[in-house]
This record gives C-alpha cells, structure tokens and sequence, in this order.
C-alpha cells in the first residue's frame, strides 16, 4: 500500500513539473531588419547557461523559469537584444546590423574572419573607401591608401596598367607584381575590366600567413577583389555617373622655332638658317598632340535584392574616355551578374559573373617624336596637308599631329570572368565547398598605315592584324569546419585544386595595297606578305592547402596553414614546393591587468614566419623549338626552312621561394577613436631566376640557360593610422595616415665579379644603365660621375685627363678607377660606377575627411621620399641630331659661353650620351591626389530617391618636386631591375569631375 502512494506522488510530481515546463515555455523566430531568418542566432535565459539557437528558418523554442525571465538573443555582426518573457508565448525577435561588428570582417584567403582574430598581415578597403573618388580602374583608387604597397602608373593612356609592389621587389626575372583573386577566381590579374562600383572590399594580403594558401604564386602578396553580392530583401536599384574632363598637367621645356634654328645651324655646322629669329615662337608640337579638356564619361545602373531563398545582385556600365593625346580613346561595356541561392537546408548554389568588352584606340606617337619634332614647321602646310620633314629619317618624317590622324589603330577585348559554387553543410558547422571558375580574354590588335605617309610612300600601305586568346580554368574544392568548446574554438579547411592556363595567339602582317579604303579589314589584299608569326602555350597547376586555427579564451590564437604546389613549368624532380606558415597572436588588451591600465581599447601582438614561391612564367625550365631556321643542301642548292632549338631547358631548375618574418601590434585607444597598425617585416628571397649566358653550344645560337641563383632581402616598417578627431552633433573629422619603408639588398649572385650589368633598353650587355650587385639595391642605377662641363682648353691640360667628353664644352666625368682598381687618367668604361637608387627611403598618404549634415569633404595627399629617375626622355630628346632639344641648349656652352653647365653641341652627339649623373634626378615628391565635395540631398526633397547625392572632385593639382620631366611618378613597364626609368612617357592627367548617385 505505502509502495503505491509513493508511486502515486511522484506521478503527480512529474505532471506538475511537465505542466510548470508547459507555462514556461516560449516559441519565435530570429530575423533581421529586412525579414531574413538569422540560422544559428543565440537564444539565451539572462543569467543562467540556459540556451538554444534558431533553425534554418530562425525559428526557435526554449522553456525559461518563469515571466521574470529575461531572453538575450544574439547573432555575429548584430545587435544583442533583450527581451523580458512576462505573459507572451510566442517572441518574434528583430535584430539590427551592428555595423562595428561587420567592419571587423575580413575577407582572407578562402574566408573570412574577425579582425580582432587575425593573425596575419592584412589591409582592408571597404566600397566607401574605394568609391571615396571616382577611379577608372582599381589601382587609381587605391594608390597611397595601402600601406606597404607601392603603386605607380606607367602611362596615362586610356586603361593603362600600373606597376604594383608590395614590399619591395623579389625577384630579377620572376614575377614581382601581387596576385590577383576575384571572387575566387586565382589569376585574374587584368582587375581594368571589374567596374570599380562593383567592388564590395578589397583585402591586400601582405605576410606569409596571409598569403600561404597560395603558395608558390603568393610571395609577392595578394590581392583579394570581393564583388557585391544582394541582400534578402526589397530589391534596391542604384545609378551612378559622372563626367571628367582632363588636361595634362604640364610640358617638357624645349626650344622654340628661334631657338631651334639656331641650334641646328651649330649642329650641322652651316647657315641652313640664315636668319633663326624670323621663326619666333614657332609650333609647340606637345600643344597640338595633347588637348585639354578630353572628356570621360561613365553610367552605371545595378538592381540588388531577393528573399531567404535567393538574392542577387546586377549591375551595367557604359565607360567612354577620350586620352589627353589627340584621337586615343577607350570604350568599354560591362555587365555583372552575382547571385546566391538557397535550394534546401543543407545545399546552397551561387555565380559571380562578368562579362565585357573594351575598345581602345591607342596613341601612335611616343614623347620622343612629340616633343623633339621640328618647332620651325606648322602642323599644315600651304596645300591643306599635314608637314613632313623629307631631311629626317624617315621614321620621323611625318610630324606628330598627322601621324596621328593617318595611322589607323584598334585594339579589342572581350572577357568573361567567372565562378560558380556549390556549397554543402551535412552537418552543423561541416562544410563541403565545389568551385569552378574561368577566365576568357579574346584579344585582337588592329592596325593600318596608309600609303599616304611619308614612311609608306614606297610600300603602299602596310595593315598588321594580331590575335590572342588566354583562357583559365580552375577547379577547387574545399572541406572546412569549425566548433567552440568551453574557452576553445577551432576551425579547419582542407581543400584540393587544379588550374589549367591556355595561351595562344598569331600576328599577320601584309603591304602594297591598291588602295587605303579597306584599311585593316581586307588584310589579303595587301601584294606582299612581310610577316607572320604565332604561338602556343599552356601551364598548369595542382595543388593541396590546409589551414588549422586554433584559440583560446579569445585571447591566444595560433595558426598553421600552407599549400602543396605541382607545377608543369619545371621538370619531374623539381616539379612540386610546399610552402607553410605558421602566425601567433596574443590579444593582450583582453587580459585583466591590460583593461586596469585603462588606456588601450585593443592591443594584440602578432607574429608569422612562412615561405612562400614564384613558378616562373610558363614553360621556362624547358627547351624550346623555334621556326626561322634554314640550310643550305648541298653546292649551291637550295636554302631550306626548318626549326631548331632557340633556347636550351634545364631540368633542374625550382622555385624561387621567399622566406617572411612579420611582427605587428594592432590598437586602438579613446573608445576606437584611435586606431594604429604597426609592423615590421624582413623577406629573403632565394634561387632567383635569371637567364644565363653558358659557353656556345653548336646548334643553338645566343646560347642561355634559365637558371636559379643569387638571393635578395626585403625589409621594412609599415605604421597606417586611423583617427576620429572630432565627432560631435552633426560635424565630424577623419584622419587616416599610412607610411612605410623598404630597404631592398641584393644579398648574393654568383658571378665573378659580384654584379650583374643592365644596358639601357633591357637585357644584359656590355652597355649598362643599371646594375645588379652584392650590398646594392636591385636595379641601382649604372654610369659615369659628372661633375660639370669643361670650360676651355687649359683646364683639360691642367687635369692631364683624356678619353670620353674630354673636350672643351664636354661633360666633365670623374676618373675613379682603372684597368688595376685605380684612377688611370682615362675615362672609359672602369669609371662607371653606382650614381642612383630607384628605390624610395619611405612613401605614403594622408587622407583627411569632413562630414557636416550632408555636406562632405575630403583631400587627399601622397608623398615619396629619397628615390631616384633615370630620365631617359630628357637624354634621348638632347641628341644632337635632327630633333628638337630641351629649352635649356639655349644657354649651351660656346667659345663664347663658358660660364654654364650646359654641354655644347658636340657634347651632346650621341657618341657622347651615356649614362651619368646628369640625368639621374630626384624623384621625391608631394603631391594633392584629391579633392572632393558632395553633398547628400535629404530624402524630403526628394522623396522618390532613398539617397541622392550630388558631388564634384579633381584629381592631380598639386604637385611639389624637382624633377625636370613630365611627372616623379613613372615608371617604364613592370621590369624588377628596371625601376624608375622615365622613357617616352606621357605626361599625367590633371582632372576635374561632376558626378551624382542615386539609390531608389
């Protein structure tokens, strides 16, 4: 009986406690501000380990102890909410984007993560940052904002390339410039042909960390491009415009038609000119060819939205800009398609797709023709036609304008750039990721000189077609985890990929057309074939990455991450490098005694050492078969073609591979008013490629070998700033600062003499203008010492000197060295010597930005300091020949004009141009890169409009240097040892921009 009642109680019991379970339980759904479920969102009682998370569909259900209970609901990069229990059942939570929280995302190498458990080096670019200005291409938009990256154009053509390094260069032969990944696509390097108003951020990933993931194509950084995908949703629509007028910033100084006649009366040695001054002025040649005003336009209009099954995001751009040189021009369409669908629970598909097509219509006159053309002409003659000079050579016979305007030039891309994804979550926090990108670039170069130039008079016209195709095809797939236990959190990937790059192209050239009416479009019409050529290549890549982070108490954190490459570019022994890293991090400023100091908002200490690898370009390590090879069968028989070897291969040629130490501190003070990023890194780069000349082997003609040899070190410091000077109501002031410094060494080449010599157009000969030597700068520039001119004939007896410029009027050169290591006497090729650097001491920016209501304004300057330019324009435009020479050969030395430091005529023949320290200059410099003003119209003006805004900007107009060329900020292609080299250039563009933005 007593058995019963006990069973009895505890029946009741257990239903009172169902029935108390029932009363107290509370059901609802997580969504943010736009109705999208939030998955994974936080559903926690207040002050108890009481807690659930939300489904798929938000939707959660948790039993708390009674109505006084308090429900705090949380979800990464939102707002935490509380909401009190009292009599409600059922508890709809809507939570609000925390927009600190979202700017400490970044986006790293497959990933993301916070900022505050980075370990490596990275810089992130938000869209506000990167629309700040308007910017044709990407490079514009972040040149000086990064710090440790140095970005300089090389033309200001219409789509011109820049020259990208970041810290320092690393390489002789190999591939320096960072790479470039858009939304996972690896290799996508022409970043011209993504809308910059596209892009949602861009990570530059600077230590090997950051960067190990990609292995042996990361040693010089990376560039992770991140386009805008859409939000759940109403949809959105944005328009975008603005119109640019540009004008070149200024004009080498030359001599006017006076001048110019004159000159040419000493340079010839005759009265062609019997009276110079009826010249006057003459025709400023760089006034006719460049125009100011050259406008540029762009339209862009994009749609974004969707719901919790898919989103989207579609933009169009119509871009057309007209070069300051006279009939260059670029036109270009893009349109993007990104979207993110959700099929079920567990299976997520997505596309990131670009489609373009560019027409460009380049100069067809280098500096050297437009500035040293014949100032005592008119750009038309007394006919109606444009002048030539018969008594030049005929390849600058034809005056620029007209050269120009005859010559018929079209250069054409189309491009399609994408990826699709699937992505696969069987279980919580397991993720099986497929990816599959490609690349296609269809090129095709286009030209014709008709039969009307000068040059063309005994050919009849000459039409050159070109084509390329580059394609990629990339395949990934990726498997990651992650899990939270206690104070610890892990997360893992593992993935697998292969990459396949196909290159290929052809060129035909014809002449002796009947006629100039088909110009390049009936190429076989031409009598005469004088060119053809085509090629194929085809590189490929396979490899195994892996990441393991690991933290503790969110304080401690340790990364190990590296990647297995397989490269086609070398032979079977040398084929594969494994490249790791590993990256520490300590958030100090999380520690007790750290917050009781009460003076850091966050400090954390970082530290990361890997080795990272260059593969060379496609198919070094291997020999080459040419065609253009005859011989001679038998006596006097007849001259067969064939093919031979024009290059020998080496199968033992590896990886270059880049050893890096990183150490930074992150912090912030003042409430995250004050934000400082501070590292220091060191690189050592070993096995440089480089060809190699080898004693003369029979059968192969120029007998080079690639090779791997010779080291070079990258140091520096890196110190970017980020603060809220003053935010008070409606008024407030930024400031971002960054400045860094890379001290680049040659450390080893293992050549006799220690050094290896650069001549002036490229290659290594016996004439040099740059230098590769041990303790040296990569690309030191090469040549004499001159110290001023010599005055007569006396002080030449009195310096008992003789050889090169040893002559009344010449360049006076130092005699340091001869034939044993000690001034002889003469001056030859033992006095060449080390005479610059093309390295800067430091380079930055400083952004400054006002908000006030609606009103905003920002200015921004860059600098460099302590490098040198190698002014090859200024040396092959004074030339005593036929040309125009700069404006300062007025004031030439003469019999009768001792007291200059200009050389005479015969000083400047170009027997007597070499290089030497007259034409190394300095190339610091100031410079206002940008203002702008805009303003945010409020909505009750325009209601239709969620935002409008109207702004104007200008670009390039201030500029503060000693440098006598167009512009310090140049550079002569993307050549390592050829850095600071300022060699027909154009002059920069100054510009000013109406723009306007509206979102509805």
């Amino acid at each position: 009986m007593n058995e019963k009642r006990i069973y009895f109680f505890f029946m009741v019991m257990l239903l009172c406690v169902q029935v108390a379970k029932a009363q107290n339980q509370v059901t609802g759904t997580v969504h943010d501000e736009s109705g999208l479920p939030l998955p994974g969102a936080n559903v926690v009682e207040k002050g108890t380990t009481n807690g659930v998370t939300a489904d798929f569909d938000g939707i959660y259900a948790i039993e708390v102890a009674d109505s006084s209970s308090v429900l705090q609901v949380s979800y990464v990069g939102y707002v935490t909410k509380e909401v009190t229990v009292g009599s409600q059942s059922t508890i709809a939570v809507i939570l609000s984007e925390d927009a600190a929280q979202l700017d400490e995302v970044v986006v790293v190498a497959y990933g993301t993560v916070k900022k505050s458990d980075l370990t490596g080096a990275v810089a992130s670019i938000k869209t506000d940052e990167i629309n700040a200005t308007p910017s044709v291409r990407l490079d514009d938009a972040l040149r000086g904002k990064v710090s440790g990256v140095q970005i300089i154009p090389t033309s200001s053509q219409p789509g011109a390339a820049a020259s990208i390094r970041i810290r320092g260069t690393n390489s002789i032969s190999g591939n320096s410039s960072p790479l470039f990944v858009i939304d996972g696509l690896i290799g996508a390097g022409n970043s011209s042909d993504i809308n910059v108003l596209d892009i949602e951020s861009v990570e530059v990933l600077k230590d090997a960390s950051a960067t190990a993931l990609y292995g042996s194509r990361g040693s010089a950084g990376v560039v992770l491009i991140t386009t805008k995908r859409g939000k759940a949703g109403q949809s959105k629509f944005t328009y975008d415009a603005y119109t640019t007028f540009q004008s070149p910033t200024r004009f080498l100084d030359v001599l006017n038609g006076a001048e110019f006649a004159d000159w040419q009366n000493e340079v010839q040695g005759t009265e062609a000119y019997p009276n110079p001054a009826s010249f006057g002025e003459g025709t400023n040649w760089q006034e006719e060819v460049y125009r100011n005003g050259a406008p540029m336009t762009s339209h862009t209009l994009s749609a974004s939205g969707g719901n919790e099954k898919a989103q989207y995001f579609v933009s169009g751009n119509y871009f057309n800009q007209d070069g300051i040189f006279r009939g260059s021009n670029l036109e270009r369409y893009q349109l993007r398609m990104n979207g993110d669908y959700r099929l079920n629970k567990m299976l997520k598909v997505g596309n990131s797709v670009t489609i373009s097509r560019n027409s460009q219509v380049p100069r067809s006159s280098n500096i050297i023709n437009i500035a040293g053309w014949f100032p005592r002409l008119p750009v038309i003659d007394e006919n109606g036609e444009y002048t030539i000079q018969t008594a030049s050579a005929e390849l600058n016979a034809e005056n620029p304008v007209g050269n120009g305007a005859k010559n018929i030039n079209l250069d054409t891309r189309t491009r399609i750039l994408g990826t699709v994804y699937a992505e696969l979550e069987p279980i919580k926090n397991l993720k099986y990721k497929f990816n599959f990108g490609t690349d296609l670039s269809l090129d095709k170069s286009e030209n014709y000189a008709p039969s009307t130039l000068f040059a063309q008079r005994n050919d009849g016209g000459t039409g050159t077609i070109e084509n390329s195709e580059y394609l990629s095809v990339l395949v990934e797939q990726t498997l990651t985890y992650n899990t939270s236990f206690g104070d610890h959190d892990m997360d893992g990937l593992f993935g697998y990929t292969r990459q396949r790059i196909f290159n290929s192209g052809s060129v035909v050239q014809t002449k002796g057309f009947t006629t100039d009416f088909f110009e390049y479009n009936n190429i076989d019409a031409g009598s005469e074939r004088s060119g053809a050529s085509s090629f194929a290549n085809e590189f490929g890549v396979e490899s195994f990455l892996f990441r393991l982070n690991y933290g503790y108490k969110g304080k401690y954190r340790i990364t190990l991450n590296g990647r297995v490459d397989g490269s086609s570019n070398f032979a079977k022994d040398s084929k594969w490098g494994t490249f790791p890293s590993v990256a520490v991090a300590w958030n100090a400023g999380r520690e007790e005694f750290v917050e009781n100091l009460k003076i850091f908002d966050d400090l954390k200490f970082r530290a990361s050492y890997g080795r990272l690898g260059n593969p060379a370009s496609g198919g070094t390590s291997l020999a080459r078969l040419g065609a253009g090879f005859t011989y001679l069968f038998g006596n006097g028989g007849d001259i067969t073609n064939g093919i031979g070897l024009n290059r020998l291969g080496n199968d033992q040629l590896k990886f270059e591979t880049t050893d890096q130490l990183d150490l930074g501190i992150d912090t912030s003070f003042f409430n995250d008013r004050l934000q400082v990023t501070l590292d220091y890194y060191h690189k050592e780069t070993n096995d440089l490629f480089t060809d190699q000349e080898i004693l003369w082997l029979a059968g192969v003609p120029n007998a080079i070998i690639p090779t791997n040899f010779g080291t070079i070190e990258n140091s520096g410091f890196e110190l970017f700033v980020n603060s809220i000077n003053v935010d008070k109501g409606d008024f407030r002031w930024d400031t971002s600062f960054n400045i860094s410094t890379n001290k680049n060494i040659v450390v080893s080449i293992p050549d006799e003499d220690g050094e290896l010599l650069i001549n002036r157009f490229g290659g290594v000969l016996n004439q040099p203008s740059a230098v590769i030597k041990e303790g040296e700068p990569i690309g030191s520039f090469y040549g004499y010492i001159r110290n001023g001119i010599w005055n007569d004939q006396a002080e030449i007896d009195a310096a008992g000197v003789e050889g090169r410029g040893v002559f009344p009027g010449g360049k006076r050169f130092e005699d340091i060295s001869g034939p044993d290591g000690v001034p002889d006497g003469v001056i030859d090729a033992d006095d060449q010597t080390i005479i610059g650097n093309p390295h800067p001491e430091l380079f930055g920016g400083i952004n400054n930005t006002f908000t006030y209501k609606g009103l905003e304004f920002s200015m921004y300057w860059s600098f460099v300091l302590g490098n040198d330019i190698f002014n090859e324009t200024d040396s092959r435009i004074n030339t005593a020949f036929d040309n125009n020479v700069s404006g300062m050969f007025a004031n030439r030395w003469t019999p009768d004009n001792t007291d200059t430091n200009v050389p005479s005529v015969r000083g400047v023949f170009r027997t007597e141009v070499v290089p030497e320290t007259g034409i190394i200059e300095d190339g610091s410099f100031l410079r206002l890169r940008n203002i702008s003003l805009g303003y945010n119209i409020p909505t009750k003006y325009v209601p239709v409009f969620q935002n409008a805004k109207v702004y104007v900007s200008g670009t390039n107009l201030l500029l503060f240097d000693n440098y006598s060329g167009y512009d310090p900020e140049i550079n002569r292609g993307n050549e390592n040892a050829r850095r600071g080299y300022d060699q027909a250039q154009d002059p920069s563009v100054r510009s000013f921009t109406l723009g306007l933005s509206l979102t509805f």
